[in-house]
């Protein structure tokens, strides 16, 4: 992020993922499928949002998946076509929506005709074609290419995956277990640091993530967001979800790793999401 610029706090999976994606004319350019996260030395940023198919295909279950990705790539009229991700940096802000910028929206125009399609014949016909849970996807590949901007220019308003990129869907539902081997619970959240939400986007730092031993409530939102829904629920929620754990990224093992658990280290200090 630029220096001196202003902060906030994001949850990603509850702020980002399947949300609408809208242009600034008020059309409606599809769903955040996926979200691209990068590791950049140290740190993991989320650089993009990933839309159609090829994105959503990462989080169906078995085969599901690996069927809907092979029917996106024998239709593309592409040789090798790759996943289609919208830079960070096009996003003008978000509320209940993603709101992106004209080059963005007119980019992902040209992309609606096999995409649609396959929402319409294709995914919206499978059963918990929206389905995060459950068994984890095996892993499309994901092919890198992308079309970097030059040095103070813009990125393209759409580009192929970032060499090395993850998408958000390898990260959720996987198990952490403390420095022991014991089981914690599974990856819900990334709670991240950007720009405030009604602002143009720049790549976000991914600062912690959250797991939780029960998983409804925490994909509602009420483990992240203290505000979430009315207050009664609230607390009844609060209660039931009192072992949700916050972690920084920097204390837990293997999550650059596309598949397999996440390891707590030894000086880790998880703590409630609401006492962060």
């Amino acid at each position: 992020m630029s220096a001196g610029a202003r902060t906030e706090t994001h949850d990603v999976v509850l702020r980002l993922l399947d949300h609408q994606l809208v242009a600034p004319d008020g059309a409606l350019l599809g769903n955040v499928d996926d979200v691209e996260l990068v590791e950049h030395g140290t740190r993991w940023l989320v650089t993009g949002l990933m839309v159609g198919p090829a994105a959503l295909s990462q989080r169906m279950p078995g085969r599901l998946g690996d069927w809907l990705y092979a029917v996106w790539r024998r239709l593309h009229p592409a040789e090798h076509p790759t996943p289609v991700v919208v830079p960070i940096e096009h996003v003008l802000r978000f509320d209940s929506a993603v709101h992106v910028d004209e080059p963005a929206a007119h980019a992902l125009t040209l992309t609606f005709g096999l995409e649609l399609w396959l929402r319409k014949h294709v995914v919206g016909r499978l059963p918990g074609a929206r389905e995060a849970g459950g068994e984890k996807p095996s892993r499309r590949p994901v092919e890198p290419g992308a079309e970097k901007g030059r040095e103070g220019l813009p990125p393209a308003p759409t580009r192929a995956p970032l060499d090395g990129a993850l998408g958000l869907s390898a990260l959720i539902g996987r198990q952490v277990r403390d420095a022991h081997g014991e089981p914690q619970g599974r990856v819900t959240e990334l709670r991240c640091a950007g720009r405030p939400r009604g602002e143009r986007q720049e790549p976000l730092r991914v600062e912690s993530v959250v797991y939780s031993r029960r998983l409804l409530a925490s994909e509602l939102g009420y483990s992240v967001d203290r505000q979430q829904g009315p207050a009664l629920v609230r607390r009844a929620v609060r209660t039931w979800q009192h072992r949700d754990r916050l972690v920084d990224v920097a204390q837990l093992e293997g999550v650059g790793d596309v598949d397999g658990e996440l390891r707590l280290r030894d000086s880790a200090r998880p703590r409630h999401p609401h006492d962060a």
